[in-house]
């Protein structure tokens, strides 16, 4: 691809990339007026077979908007230590060990990298690491400038 073609490609992108990004921001408007005025409306939505509710708004076209509201979940996980587990234990009183299970995590020591090369060599260490990372997320950015007036 020339030089040319290059600036031409990324501004295209730059001007696709600030639509959308308005586009977005709008749309969030408008799920929140909507997710407002259902919440205004509760007494018209319909129960969900999971514990929520659902209701519709028509458009003029024929469309419809459609809002649910989830119904409520056990969280999967409760950490530990901290504030929110003394409540829980308080409230569960001397029926915590019936009501809850507790749940064993592994997390890498620090320094895991440099101490597993220590302790593994380089290359059972470097298997290892593999297994415990995340790959890295690929991303592409770009920088608007104000339009021309």
């Amino acid at each position: 691809m020339n030089d040319q073609k290059l600036a031409t490609l990324v501004a295209e992108a730059v001007e696709l990339d600030r639509n959308i990004t308005e586009g977005q921001e709008r749309l969030k408007e408008i799920k929140a007026q909507l997710a407002q005025e259902a919440e205004s409306r509760a007494e018209d939505a319909t129960p969900t077979e999971g514990g929520g509710t659902s209701i519709e708004f028509a458009g003029r076209d024929g469309c419809i908007a459609r809002v649910t509201t989830a119904g409520a979940t056990l969280k999967s996980t409760i950490k530990g230590e901290g504030r929110d587990i003394e409540k829980v234990r308080a409230a569960a009183d001397r029926h915590f060990g019936k009501l809850f299970l507790p749940v064993l995590a592994y997390k890498p020591a620090e320094n895991f990298r440099e101490e597993a090369a220590a302790l593994l060599g380089a290359k059972d260490a470097a298997k290892l690491v593999k297994l415990c990372t995340n790959p890295g997320k690929v991303t592409v950015s770009f920088e608007t400038k104000e339009a021309a007036a």
